[in-house]
């Protein structure tokens, strides 16, 4: 089956003209560009994405008590791309409600498609900003190959980067801090926030920082890909990254693995030094407040 699927996706999809691909997945009905060899491909040709671990840290988290289980739970999707996650967390029945946040505009209006065709218009609230450290008009760099892999580029001159991310497309996005967004917008609601799921490429150190005084009050676990290259790339230091995930947070799970064991952040260092010795190096960790 899986193989017959990988001949559908490269002949009645990646080498047809660029459309809008849509598959029935486990996360929910979605539609990509038929152009993303990565998630698009996956989609088209695994039918889920993230499925067993979404469930898995979710689970966990309500086990440990870090996620009070009620029947309005929202989850706070950042780097939403096409909004896979918070359609599979409502359609796995672990959330209510969504609230994606996504910058790219070809990946927004997916995002909006994904919504209405899976019937969660008055369950999921979308937004095309970027969630950073402040209100600007920031550069995203776009990958030819991973559309997943759409990067907030930092400030200044562009180093080489393995994947050669100095020769990519850039375009221009709008970002606010979740503190400022919180504070201006009235219709926003976050009362209901219960985790926050977050996968923006290195831009995770930024976003911290930006949204400091709702998480430092309301101690959600946040589960974030962890990926020491991608944050270095964006403009966040070590020592900033390890700054702001300590005053936030006290422990931490690494939820790619089956049964994930309570870690003291501290360790986080260690991680990071180990992750940063490859470019593809990192995790997927839960960072949780105990006190």
């Amino acid at each position: 089956m899986r193989f017959l699927r990988k001949l559908s996706w490269l002949f009645g999809t990646y080498l047809l003209p660029r459309h809008i691909a849509t598959a029935k997945t486990e996360n929910g009905i979605l539609s990509f560009d038929s152009k993303d060899r990565t998630l698009g491909r996956a989609l088209n040709i695994d039918r889920e994405f993230e499925s067993i671990m979404m469930k898995r840290t979710v689970a966990l988290l309500i086990d440990k008590g870090f996620i009070q289980q009620s029947k309005n739970n929202t989850v706070m999707d950042v780097g939403g791309y096409i909004g896979m996650s918070s359609i599979g967390f409502l359609n796995f029945g672990l959330f209510s409600k969504a609230l994606i946040f996504e910058p790219n505009p070809n990946s927004f209006s997916l995002i909006k498609r994904n919504i209405k065709q899976n019937h969660l218009s008055n369950k999921i609230s979308a937004f095309n900003l970027a969630l950073s450290n402040e209100s600007s008009n920031l550069l995203m760099e776009l990958s030819h190959k991973n559309f997943g892999d759409h990067r907030i580029r930092q400030e200044g001159e562009v180093e080489k980067g393995h994947y050669k991310e100095e020769n990519r497309k850039v375009i221009s996005v709008n970002s606010i801090s979740l503190d400022e967004l919180i504070e201006g917008n009235n219709k926003i609601c976050i009362d209901d926030v219960s985790m926050v799921w977050m996968d923006i490429q290195g831009h995770e150190g930024k976003f911290l920082q930006g949204a400091y005084g709702f998480l430092s009050k309301q101690k959600i676990p946040v589960v974030m890909e962890f990926w020491p290259y991608g944050l270095l790339r964006s403009g966040t230091t070590k020592v900033e990254f390890l700054l702001i995930i300590k005053k936030l947070f006290t422990h931490f799970y690494i939820v790619d693995k089956e049964s994930p064991e309570l870690k003291g952040i501290s360790q986080v260092e260690v991680l990071f030094d180990e992750s940063a010795k490859t470019a593809s190096g990192g995790y997927n960790l839960a960072f949780v407040n105990t006190n």
